[in-house]
C-alpha cells in the first residue's frame, strides 16, 4: 500500500509539539492538504491513515498514545487501530475555528501517512467497487499540485492482500472469459487496472485485509 505517499499528502515527517501536558498542532496544517483530498474523493473509495512513529528506529511509542481534536471545549477523540494509526476527518469548521490536534505525550513523533482503500463488505462485487481506489488517488495526487502529479507516485495497479497461509484469488468476470488472480506467497494480489470492465462482476475467495493502489 502507499505508505510513502505522506511526502505527498501531508509532510513526511510532521513534528507534534507544544507546551505540557501533551502536545498541539493546528488541525489547518493537516487541512490543507486533506479539503482537497476529500473534495477529489467524494465517494469515500480511500481510507487516509496517520501512523505515529517514532523519530529514531527502535524507539517505543506509548501503548497508551491517543489523540483528540480540541475545538474550543469540544473534544474530539479520534479511533486508533492495532497499529495505533487513525483517519484523520477533513472539517472544514475545525480549521476555521482554528482547531489542534492534542497528544497526550510531550515528546516528537513522525507522522507517516497511509493511503488505502475502502475494504468490501462482501465477496461478490463489480469492478468499478473493485477497483474504486485507484482513480480515487489518481484524482488525490492530481488535486495536490504540480510537483505532485509530476513527482508523486505511479499508480501500477490494484494491491490487495490476505492473510496469508491460505491461497486466495480474485475471479474478474471479464465479458471474454473470466480471468483469476492468485496469491503470493505473502498473502498479496497484484492485478492491473482496466476501466474497460468497470461493469463486469468480480468474485473474491474471501474478503481481504487491505486494499489499495499499488505503486
Amino acid at each position: 500500500m502507499l505508505r510513502f505517499a505522506a511526502a505527498l499528502l501531508f509532510l513526511a515527517i510532521c513534528t507534534l509539539h507544544a507546551e505540557e501536558p501533551g502536545t498541539d498542532t493546528p488541525y489547518r496544517n493537516y487541512y490543507k492538504q486533506l479539503g482537497p483530498a476529500k473534495a477529489a474523493d467524494p465517494a469515500d473509495a480511500l481510507r487516509i491513515r496517520l501512523c505515529p512513529k517514532p523519530l529514531a528506529k527502535g524507539d517505543p511509542v506509548p501503548p497508551d498514545l491517543a489523540f483528540e481534536i480540541r475545538d474550543g471545549a469540544q473534544r474530539t477523540p479520534m479511533t486508533l487501530d492495532a497499529h495505533q494509526c487513525f483517519e484523520l476527518p477533513a472539517n472544514a469548521a475545525w480549521a476555521e475555528h482554528d482547531a489542534v490536534l492534542h497528544k497526550n505525550w510531550n515528546k516528537k513523533l513522525q507522522a507517516v501517512i497511509e493511503i488505502t482503500g475502502k475494504l468490501p463488505v462482501s465477496t461478490q462485487l463489480s469492478y468499478a467497487e473493485l477497483t474504486a481506489s485507484v482513480p480515487a488517488f489518481e484524482r488525490v495526487i492530481a488535486a495536490q499540485g504540480v510537483m505532485a502529479r509530476m513527482f508523486g507516485p505511479k499508480v501500477k495497479g490494484l494491491e490487495i492482500k490476505f492473510a496469508p497461509g491460505v491461497p486466495q484469488t480474485v475471479t474478474v468476470h471479464a465479458p471474454q472469459g473470466d480471468v483469476s488472480y492468485t496469491t503470493d506467497e505473502h498473502g498479496v494480489i497484484r492485478m492491473p487496472v482496466n476501466p474497460g470492465l468497470n461493469d463486469a462482476g468480480v468474485e473474491l475467495s474471501s474478503l481481504p485485509l487491505e486494499i489499495g493502489p499499488d505503486a
